[in-house]
């Protein structure tokens, strides 16, 4: 199936557009089978979004006392992913959540209606989108939100780790706030690790096996070391190709800050689609399982499980640990990484122990090979017989 003929839905010459980055390079990925009939799928090459044609898909209304019904016109805006919902239609349940009366639509209206408070309090929209997911991961398995023991015993039979079970119940703690209810939350501990930090070689090796979208992301993040949502955010007037700077805008409390890309990067940005004001999808779910599928799909092929360790953020570690190797100087990566606090720069003091001689070494015989290397990461070393010598952390 060529790319050309995925273009346009079968029966309709009118164009397929992924409805996460909006990009019309989609191809056909088999056909669902379902009770009201085969659905096509298709598949986004630039995001690796998967979605079905819009015209097979239908909304059920239930009724206790009838038939199921085709309803349609009925959402509600999703403040989380921006995206129409229908949330106001809730299939009947066997049992009620709460002593028969409370039913599924009622638990994700109080959820919508939990994060437009948020949203009214200035939250932003990352802490928005994680409290609210966590409430509807404890819903799906099986606890009852206007029941404080439900939560705890679902909590605690998670094999979740410490930091996780503590993120769900302070979630759960603000969502009570905001039901004028109380409880007696569990306490969990956070245990601070040493987060992994992976060779630039299998960065690189992960970068090269990846989509052209995903690629530049990834690019992206290790070069300056930013976050995923501050990645997200970047439009293309933040981009100064002149002097190929890239200024970002902060979340999270950090301070905002200015990097110098490689012309290499640059490049890369400049091949992307140009049809929206962002650079990349705004939505930093819908590009996170993008990368999931095509790093499980990397790790196989290049047979390094090492791979699937690689997160968004650990390309922030990575780059911190390399510029403090580099510099020795811990002012410095606290304004790389925009933090506010010097304490949560400090543990890149410890991460990696570096030998004196683990270096790669190479020689520029030109200008132009001079620039190359220092684009590429390289130091300037010394002159050796009209050449320059230059070198960089293994």
């Amino acid at each position: 199936m060529t790319a050309k003929a995925a273009h346009t839905r079968a029966g309709s010459k009118q164009p397929v557009k992924c409805p996460e980055c909006t990009s019309q390079r989609v191809y056909h990925d088999g056909i669902r089978h379902t009770n009201n009939g085969d659905v096509q799928r298709y598949l986004c090459k630039d995001c690796g979004y998967r979605f079905s044609n819009p015209s097979s898909t239908r909304k059920r209304e239930w009724n206790l006392n009838s038939r199921p019904t085709i309803v349609s016109n009925r959402q509600v805006c999703d403040l989380l992913t921006e995206e129409s919902k229908n949330l106001a239609i809730a299939e009947p349940t066997e049992a009620a959540q709460r002593e028969g009366t409370i039913q599924t639509g009622d638990v994700k209206g109080k959820i919508v209606d939990y994060s437009f408070r948020l949203m009214k309090q200035g939250l932003a929209k990352t802490t928005i989108d994680g409290r609210t997911r966590l409430l509807k991961r404890l819903v799906k398995l099986g606890g009852n939100l206007l029941d404080p023991e439900s939560i705890k015993q679902v909590i605690a039979q998670q094999e979740w780790s410490a930091g996780r079970k503590d993120n769900a119940v302070d979630a759960y703690t603000r969502f009570l706030q905001f039901q004028n209810m109380k409880w007696d939350p569990p306490r969990y501990r956070k245990i601070r690790t040493i987060p992994f930090i992976p060779a630039e070689a299998e960065i690189d090796m992960l970068i090269g096996a990846s989509s052209k979208r995903i690629a530049t992301f990834l690019q992206l993040l290790k070069e300056t070391g930013i976050r995923c949502g501050e990645a997200c955010n970047l439009k293309w007037t933040d981009i100064g190709i002149e002097d190929r700077s890239i200024r970002i805008t902060p979340e999270k409390g950090s301070n905002p800050r200015i990097f110098q890309i490689p012309m290499r990067l640059m490049n890369m940005i400049n091949a992307l689609p140009t049809d929206s004001t962002r650079l990349f999808p705004p939505n930093t779910t819908a590009i996170r399982k993008a990368f999931q599928i095509q790093r499980k799909r990397a790790a196989h092929k290049l047979k390094n499980p090492r791979l699937l360790q690689i997160k968004f953020h650990t390309l922030r570690h990575w780059k911190a640990t390399m510029e403090y190797h580099k510099t020795k100087d811990i002012l410095h990566v606290m304004q790389v990484l925009g933090h506010r606090n010097i304490n949560n720069t400090l543990i890149y003091t410890q991460l990696v122990n570096f030998k004196d001689d683990d270096y790669t070494a190479k020689v520029a015989h030109s200008e132009q090979e001079a620039c190359q290397l220092i684009e590429a990461g390289f130091d300037y070393v010394c002159d050796y017989t009209g050449n320059k010598i230059f070198r960089k952390r293994k």
